[in-house]
């Protein structure tokens, strides 16, 4: 059934306000006091988009970060944690000693123009480094995934394709979320001819859509690594041994050919993974695998499997919090 959006009761919102207004502090307080233990640990955050104004989760498959907060979260990192290159998160986690800082790694996943337009300068502006997870789909041409294509079409309030048999129809934008969940899940045969379907609905994909090689390259220049996100972006573990396989291989070779290096690291599509998925991925040659699942990363850690942050687009505040709960309950 469709996701109906509710107002947060007043208790909810006063615990917002407090932790817009009090979470840096607070979260100051119990992160030093975290850093007095030997506990070994490390957080990854994952970024889509970065835009001029904060996005609304409740209805947008991918929101953006706005720039201001964003600015205000990658300040927080900077001056409170180690960032390092996400392939060096787990062993910078197994070096840590009492007292240290915790190291933090910072991830983007899809490939976006606002990733240069946008993120880059407040990353520049902070002597901040990123992982930037690419299919290379856009490489020579404007494309946008399936989300991108939902997305528009439902905004614009078109009639969406059917999952099945039937007619197209208006979605609320408040159920975006429910059919982007039924689509995921489609064999990648079927979520290819719904994406084309789109098209009618969504429009052309805008000129700009995308990041071209130049792109790729202006943050390979200013010190940031690329990593894998897959050609088709299909969520892996449903996948056969065979398409599993032709996943990890499809234009990797042609992405690192822009960067000028091998890609050894992965962000998995949908943040989805398993054992099954670490596996093919060792076989095909990735030393790192990043998921979604919200765990930090600990020496114990399946290295082809490690976890990532997804952000608050509430405040800093609540970003802050976030993290520091995050390290309070990994493993010693």
């Amino acid at each position: 059934m469709p996701f109906v959006r509710s107002r947060p009761s007043p208790v909810r919102r006063l615990v917002r306000l407090a932790v817009r207004v009090f979470g840096l502090p607070l979260a100051a307080l119990a992160l030093r006091l975290l850093r007095l233990t030997g506990r070994r640990a490390g957080v990854a955050v994952i970024y889509h988009t970065v835009s001029e104004r904060t996005g609304e989760p409740a209805d947008e498959l991918v929101p953006p970060h706005g720039v201001d907060l964003f600015d205000a979260q990658i300040r927080h990192l900077r001056r409170k944690y180690d960032i390092v290159p996400s392939a060096d998160l787990q062993a910078a986690a197994a070096a840590r000693r009492r007292g240290a800082r915790f190291p933090a790694a910072i991830t983007f996943d899809d490939d976006l123009r606002e990733h240069v337009q946008f993120a880059l300068p407040v990353l520049e502006r902070h002597g901040a480094t990123a992982t930037f997870f690419l299919t290379g789909a856009t490489l020579d041409a404007p494309y946008s995934f399936w989300w991108e294509r939902l997305q528009r079409a439902i905004d614009a309030g078109a009639p969406i394709p059917s999952r099945a048999d039937g007619e197209a129809q208006v979605v609320a934008r408040s159920a975006i979320r429910h059919v982007a969940w039924e689509v995921e899940w489609l064999a990648p045969v079927e979520r290819t001819r719904f994406s084309e379907a789109l098209l009618t609905a969504a429009g052309p994909d805008p000129a700009d859509a995308g990041l071209r090689r130049a792109g790729v390259r202006r943050l390979v220049e200013a010190g940031m690594t690329i990593g894998f996100h897959t050609r088709r972006h299909d969520r892996m573990p449903p996948l056969d041994d065979e398409s599993l396989a032709a996943s990890l291989r499809d234009g990797r070779d042609d992405l690192a050919d822009v960067v000028g290096s091998p890609l050894d690291v992965i962000g998995y599509p949908h943040g989805g993974a398993d054992e099954r998925v670490a596996a093919a991925s060792r076989d095909a040659g990735f030393a790192v695998g990043y998921t979604t699942q919200e765990v930090a990363v600990t020496p114990e850690s399946e290295p082809l499997l490690l976890g990532r942050l997804n952000p608050s687009y509430r405040s800093a505040g609540h970003f802050a919090v976030q993290l520091v709960r995050m390290l309070a309950a990994a493993h010693r």
